[in-house]
């Protein structure tokens, strides 16, 4: 009777051992990219995903420039991408306001498992059954990081998509908006207790959307974090990057066209080059 206890003990641990080791090994392997001491990381959601040229940004900057970046991208996805890059490494971090007013349930949350974020979650109103929801499709290990991305083909006309939903989250002030961005503020904390070296870069909306966001009690909460961001450093400037607007730069309200997106990172590349102090670089 011992022995079968024992076993019934040891078998469930020698489970959670095995795969721990899997996992972690693989997580690993398939995000290797990370050890590149010579690199620059990126992380943000869509806007950044197809906001930024990666051959323009490397080339302009001469090193290797590798993304995190995500459709739907949410905080959760962020902490995990403070955790996986290495101590002194250079990072941008796109600060996209739809991140901080997005549903819960619609953010990406599938960037890898990590207990310290899924505890920064729950201590930031985050409940049981959220962090389940987000904890199950994490389980398999995955690639966080890649070198390339497709960015949106170039058109003289902007596509006008419905304004509803935008219309829906600038209403009013969620009521996980605070929570968010306080995991924001704790990821970029991660990042300087491990010495990187940071920039931060907003992207910028078409006009419409522009005036949905004025009208909006929004926006002055979503402007004062990056007052609070700022705080965060001993020396801190914002800097403006001018898109070059004689041709159309977006695809839509909200995301760049390959046009623009060539345009803002070779600008920003060019900035970086010469970058004394933390920087949030606004583009418009």
């Amino acid at each position: 009777m011992r022995k079968f206890i024992l076993k019934s003990l040891f078998f469930p641990l020698g489970l959670i051992s095995s795969y721990t080791l899997f996992y972690f090994c693989s997580n690993a392997y398939l995000n290797s990219s990370f050890t590149n001491k010579n690199a620059i990381f990126i992380w943000g959601d869509s806007q950044a995903y197809q906001g930024i040229d990666l051959n323009k940004l490397s080339t302009t900057i001469e090193k290797k420039v590798y993304t995190s970046a995500n459709h739907g991208a949410g905080v959760y996805d962020f902490l995990v991408f403070t955790e996986q890059v290495p101590e002194n490494s250079e990072v941008i971090v796109s600060i996209s306001k739809l991140v901080q007013v997005r549903r819960k349930k619609n953010d990406f949350n599938r960037s890898g498992l990590s207990i310290w974020a899924l505890k920064k979650l729950y201590h930031n109103a985050y409940t049981t059954k959220e962090i389940i929801s987000i904890l199950k499709p994490n389980l398999k290990p995955r690639s966080n990081i890649r070198k390339s991305t497709e960015l949106y083909a170039y058109s003289d006309s902007i596509q006008i998509l419905n304004l509803s939903n935008f219309e829906s989250y600038y209403q009013k002030i969620p009521s996980f908006f605070y929570e968010k961005q306080n995991i924001y503020l704790t990821g970029i904390q991660n990042l300087i207790n491990k010495n990187c070296k940071i920039s931060f870069l907003t992207f910028p909306y078409h006009a419409e959307l522009v005036n949905i966001e004025n009208k909006s009690p929004i926006k002055e909460k979503t402007d004062g974090l990056l007052f609070e961001i700022g705080n965060l450093f001993e020396k801190f400037e914002i800097d403006t990057i001018k898109l070059n607007k004689n041709k159309n730069v977006f695809r839509d309200l909200s995301h760049l066209n390959c046009r623009g997106a060539k345009d803002l990172s070779k600008k920003l590349g060019e900035k970086l080059v010469t970058r004394e102090h933390t920087t949030i670089y606004v583009a418009e």
